[in-house]
């Protein structure tokens, strides 16, 4: 009977116990939720600083590629030009006259060889719109475009009102350059426009084309239907936290927009 009613006093002394614990559980749960809520806000700032990282190390690598392309292929290729002069003019005329057309021909492709590798190292070096400022790193894009494409590009707007990060700008910057790319290859339109507006609560980037357009309804951001051009912009958009949006209508042209809140 002792037992009993001892393991009856245990049993009375037990419950409320449990009935303590359950009455903890609710704050336990408040306190884990308060504790999930904060991991979005600590990933995206994870996120954002590995972004930065890979721009970094993207840029120093850009940087001693270049380097590489003069010191390398730059210096061969003027050694090889003046060797083909030389042997060009140490010919015999009977034997000029049957492969000077050939050497002629080799010595324009070296030439256009050197103008390509000078522009993929202007292309390199031009990786800092953080140091030289995004617009200017645009209008220069522009000109490089114009030059090589013979397609004009307007460039309107103004420096940002608020600091843009590394980051930021390198994304904004290689979605200008995809879009010029993609009105050049696809788009056959006579005028490109680039804009960049900005406030103290974006900064927005406008490439508009006035090509053939296409249809925006036939493009899907999940499937493999979507342009790799598409593709990369969205990426590059979505790696900096910044909405993309491409505008188009079969014979209206096209217009990609990015914006980055502030």
């Amino acid at each position: 009977m002792r037992l009993d009613a001892t393991n009856k006093r245990v049993q009375q002394t037990v419950v409320p116990l449990q009935r303590s614990v359950e009455r903890l559980d609710p704050a336990c749960d408040i306190v884990e939720r308060k504790r999930a809520g904060h991991e979005p806000a600590r990933s995206a700032d994870q996120l954002q600083t590995l972004a930065q990282w890979l721009i970094e190390a993207r840029q120093d690598e850009r940087r001693r590629l270049a380097q590489e392309l003069h010191d390398r292929v730059g210096q061969n290729l003027t050694a090889l030009d003046l060797n083909l002069n030389v042997i060009r003019g140490a010919l015999p005329c009977e034997v000029s006259s049957q492969v000077g057309e050939r050497l002629d021909e080799c010595l324009r492709l070296v030439e256009h060889t050197v103008e390509i590798v000078s522009d993929v190292m202007a292309e390199l070096h031009s990786v800092l719109p953080y140091e030289a400022g995004l617009l200017s790193t645009l209008r220069w894009h522009a000109e490089q475009f114009c030059r090589r494409t013979g397609v004009p590009v307007q460039v309107l707007g103004s420096e940002p009102a608020t600091r843009v990060s590394a980051a930021e700008q390198s994304a904004l910057l290689r979605i200008a350059q995809e879009a010029l790319t993609n009105a050049a290859k696809h788009a056959r339109g006579a005028q490109v426009t680039l804009a960049l507006e900005s406030s103290a609560l974006y900064v927005r980037l406008i490439v508009a084309d006035n090509g053939c357009g296409f249809d925006t309804s036939a493009i899907s951001s999940c499937t493999a239907q979507q342009g790799w051009g598409l593709r990369i912009m969205r990426e590059r958009a979505a790696v900096v936290g910044a909405s993309f949006q491409v505008e188009s209508r079969i014979g209206t042209g096209s217009r990609v927009i990015v914006d980055v809140r502030r």
